[in-house]
Formats: structure tokens, sequence, C-alpha cells
């Protein structure tokens, strides 16, 4: 059989409480790694064929993926779909329905896995794969090719030809991601991708774990949480610089340093091998030791992304984050003390705060903190987390909204993508641009900025970010909950 595997168009995707202007390809784009993991465990466990079609990097409409996936007669179509992402999600399927009547379409990703009844509920879905697919989509393709029986392929979802809904049990979770190949590289053009704050012209990304411990009240991650091996994760780390030339790489994990012991781990795998790369990740101030971040730098890290949040314990409390303040200090003190890049990730508009007094607190805090690099987004509350059903509770939406716009993704629904129990979206828009401009245009800052810069590949990523935050001026709050 042959399978096509689709990285839909971004083009109608619901706020998720960063502006378009920080989310587009200017700012980011990180290669899909989701398919990429797929398409090199069909290639390895099966005959089947498998071709990739991303829609972003060319800013192909649904129309105009749905035709080149569909150039190539494929039997079986799979999109990778988010909750958010859904509109352009069923603008694909339909017109893959249209053009191949008789393919078998097949969605997968974050969405079919927290919300496995709506996603096969979509009329044009014939099968949903739930959680990690690699073992489960080569099964799958099997079945559907040998007639087989479709009711022993573990974690599917799927309609018989009657249109009756069949649940297959759940696929008990991989403790060990160290047996999965690398994602197939080859399949797409690495130079379409393009990852912020990086100094290196040749970069990529890499994950090394799925899901988080951790269960942040306004977070609905996946929380099966696996690691990969040191070895594995450095073994991948060789093959991209030996076989793309890969200088440089962000690590995409939820969660990096589940402890500080594993970050440790890695970093003595990196200089046991002798390996000079750059590389960075995202970490929990929880788990961050001076001991930790010294040998992160010396095995080649030179970026560290925290997700703080809020400029208060109060703040911090009401988010679930267990952490203090005082903490939060010194961690990012000593992360520059020993030279690495500091980044706080921020959030505007959490329950806690009840007033622009309020939110200037974080403001505040954050010239306090001083990191280099501050991403500021408006909480938004997700679907299937414990902030999403406080708000309900209080009355501030329908209960329903996001399991009516699920089922209906074609249709506009009034979607809460700001909290506005104290505040309106039209003045949290006004403060997230006021903790942009106290932060990023401040001249010391922008000074400092500039002195760091160690090559043209890094000025022309931090002159793009400085084009976004011009365009940021111009972002207004409406009533519309898309970007």
């Amino acid at each position: 059989m042959k399978i096509a595997l689709i990285n839909p168009p971004k083009t109608h995707q619901v706020w998720a409480g960063v502006p378009d202007i920080f989310n587009g390809k200017d700012i980011y784009l990180f290669p899909p790694l989701g398919i990429m993991y797929l398409s090199s465990a069909i290639k390895k466990h099966s005959n089947h064929e498998v071709f990739l079609f991303d829609a972003q990097p060319f800013n192909m409409t649904a129309e105009e993926v749905a035709d080149a996936a569909c150039a190539g007669n494929p039997d079986v179509v799979g999109v990778t779909v988010q909750t958010h992402n859904l509109v352009d999600v069923t603008s694909v399927i339909s017109r893959v329905r249209h053009k191949l009547p008789k393919a078998h379409i097949i969605i997968g990703g974050a969405h079919s896995w927290n919300f496995p009844d709506q996603a096969i509920s979509i009329p044009e879905v014939d099968s949903v794969a739930r959680g990690d697919a690699e073992e489960t989509l080569p099964e799958w393709l099997d079945a559907l090719s040998n007639n087989s029986d479709l009711d022993k392929v573990a974690g599917i979802y799927y309609k018989d030809e009657k249109g009756e809904i069949h649940k297959n049990p759940e696929r008990p979770i991989r403790k060990n991601l160290d047996v999965l190949p690398f994602p197939d590289r080859d399949s797409l053009p690495g130079d379409a991708y393009y990852t912020p704050g990086m100094k290196a012209a040749n970069t990529t990304t890499m994950i090394t774990s799925r899901g988080c411990p951790y269960r942040c009240n306004f977070c609905n991650t996946y929380q099966r949480y696996s690691v990969r091996s040191a070895k594995s994760i450095v073994d991948e780390m060789e093959y991209c610089r030996d076989k793309y030339g890969i200088e440089e790489i962000h690590f995409i994990d939820d969660l990096f340093n589940r402890t500080s012991e594993r970050v440790t781990e890695i970093s003595r795998e990196i200089l046991g091998r002798g390996i000079k790369m750059r590389w960075g990740f995202k970490a929990t101030c929880r788990e961050s030791t001076p001991e930790m971040v010294k040998l992160a730098k010396e095995a080649g890290c030179t970026k560290i992304h925290y997700g703080v949040e809020t400029g208060t314990n109060e703040g911090l409390e009401s988010l679930n984050k267990n952490l203090t303040i005082e903490e939060i200090k010194e961690v990012f003190k000593f992360t520059k003390d020993i030279g690495l890049t500091a980044v706080a990730y921020m959030m505007i508009g959490i329950p806690y705060e009840k007033n622009k007094e309020d939110i200037m607190n974080t403001v505040r805090f954050i010239r306090d903190l001083d990191p280099d690099y501050v991403v500021y987004a408006l909480l938004s509350p997700y679907p299937d987390t414990k902030l999403f059903k406080k708000g309900a509770e209080l009355g501030l939406y329908d209960e329903n909204c996001w399991n009516d716009f699920m089922k209906d993704p074609g249709s506009d629904y009034d979607l809460p993508t700001a909290w506005e129990e104290h505040i309106s979206k039209d003045e949290l828009i006004k403060a997230f641009k006021t903790a942009h401009r106290d932060f990023y245009y401040n001249p010391v800052k922008v000074f400092k900025t500039f002195l760091k810069i160690g090559t043209f590949e890094e000025l022309k990523r931090i002159v793009r970010g400085g084009l976004s935050l011009l365009k940021m001026e111009f972002l207004t709050g409406n009533a519309s909950h898309r970007l």
C-alpha cells in the first residue's frame, strides 16, 4: 500500500496564547517530527510506501497540499492533528475525500489522543490513531492491505463498512523509546525549517522524551511520560552531524530535565565522545542545579528555556507550579553567571491577575530577573485542563464550546482564548504589548543583545524577531478567536 502523511497548513488556527506574528515561520518553523517518526517506522517495519507532505514551509493551501498528496494515488492518507488546527485539517481531508473517494483517511496526534470520540466522529475520517503510533500504523496498514481482522490492532478507533465505530483497546505505553528509528529527515528538505535564537547556519530539532510528568493546571500535554537513553540521544546527534552537517540542535521536549541527573548523563555522553555541537533545551527550574548547568555548558549547551509563567508566589501557586519566586531567581542567576543564555517563558492574564497592577507585578519581576530573552503569551484556557473546567464552572464560557467545535470545525464557534474573568481580552492585549515594550524596547537590553551576537546567522534571526515586535503594535483583540 501507499500512504501519504500530511502536516497541514496553519492558516485558520485557533488562537492558542501566542499571536500569529510570534508563531509564524518568520519566527520559527520546526520539522514535523511526528510524521517523520512514523515514516521511519513504516519503512523499517513494513513494505508499504510512504510519502511526506508539509504544507507549512511552502505556504501551501489545504487544496494545494491535498493535490500534492493525492497526485501519487495513495491508498491511505494520514494527517497530524492538534485541536487548535482542526479547521485546516478538515479542509485538507474533505479535499482528499473529494479527489480520492476510496482512500482510507486516518488522523493522529495530540487531538486524537485527548479527544478520540470527537475525532472519529468527523465525517471524512475512517480511523483514528491514539497515542504513539510507530507500532500502530505499520500494523494498521498490514491489516488494511491483507483484509485481516481490524479489531486486533491496538490503539485504533475505526469505522466499518456500515459506518459503525469500533474502539480497539489502547496500546500499552512504550517505555523504551530507544528502539524507535530516528525521524525520517531524508523525505523533507532540511533547509526549509527555521529555529530561532541559534548561532549556527545548519540547525535542527530533536525530541528525547514524550509527555510530561507534571500537572500544571493550564496545560493538557500528553502525561504518559517516557524518555530515551543518553546513548540514543547522542547517537542521533552524531548522525545529524555526520549525515546532514548539523551544527546546532534545539531539543523540543516539553520537559528535558525531569531530573538534573538526566541532563548530566547526556552531557557526559557528549563529552565522552568528543562531540562539538551547540544545543539548548526547555527546562523546569525545579530540577536545575549549578552543577547540571556547568556540565551542560562544557558539553556545548548554550541556552536554556525556563518555564516561569508568572512573577508572584501567589500566581505560581494558582497555576500549580510548585515553585517559588526565590527559587526561580536563584536558577536564573547561576545560569547567567555560568555563561548560558537564559530564556523566560511567561504568561499574561492568569486567573490570579485581577487588574493591570497585578500584571505589572510580573513585568517588574522580569526587570528584576533580567533574562536574556522573554517569551510572553496570553493564558488560553485549553480544553481538557483543570483551568478550562474552572472557567466553565464560573460561567466564563459554555462547558461544551470546544466539544461542539470539534464535532463541526468548519463553524465559527465562539471559543475562549483568554481568561476574561477580571480583565477583557482587549485589555489583556494592551498589557501583552506593554510587557514586550518594557523588556525589548529597553536600550540597555538591546545593546547587551547585540554585544552577544556571535554569527551572521544569529544576527539575521534576531532581526527577524525585532521585525515581529514591530508588527505587534498593530495587534488587536477583536472579537475573533482565530489568528
